[in-house]
């Protein structure tokens, strides 16, 4: 009986896990140029609530989440990592399944969206290996 109890809670242990490590696809419109009607826009967001850590697309390069709370997940220079400008964030409502990535707009505090839609969870795919 005591291998079964073990099992059982071995089994919730990775279930609790599996649930703060997930995939995001999410879909909506990106606004590529100011005065340019917004197109089409589909991206995959790997997330890891854990590790405090997140990647988009072919994910060569985990960085930091910078927020998480019960309602949102932010992540700040959400363009740095694949070579895209900073002063731009993103933003997850986790509630909603809304994504909103936005750059501010100066000092005026406020800001312009860069791509906006809904996101649905999918299984995990895992983070980019360390090298040492």
């Amino acid at each position: 009986m005591t291998w079964v109890a073990t099992a059982a809670i071995l089994s919730a242990a990775g279930s609790a896990l599996a649930a703060n490590q997930y995939d995001l696809t999410c879909k909506g419109t990106e606004q590529k140029e100011t005065g340019k009607p917004a197109t089409p826009w589909a991206e995959t967001f790997r997330i890891d609530l854990d590790a405090k850590r997140w990647c988009r697309g072919d994910c060569r390069t985990a960085a930091r989440i910078d927020a998480v709370t019960p309602d949102e997940i932010v992540i700040s220079n959400s363009r740095a990592t694949s070579g895209g400008p900073n002063g731009t964030a993103l933003s997850f409502s986790r509630a909603s399944g809304d994504v909103r990535e936005y750059m501010d707009a100066g000092w005026s505090g406020s800001s312009f969206d860069i791509a906006k839609g809904k996101c649905t969870r999918d299984l995990f795919s895992g983070m980019p290996g360390v090298k040492f």
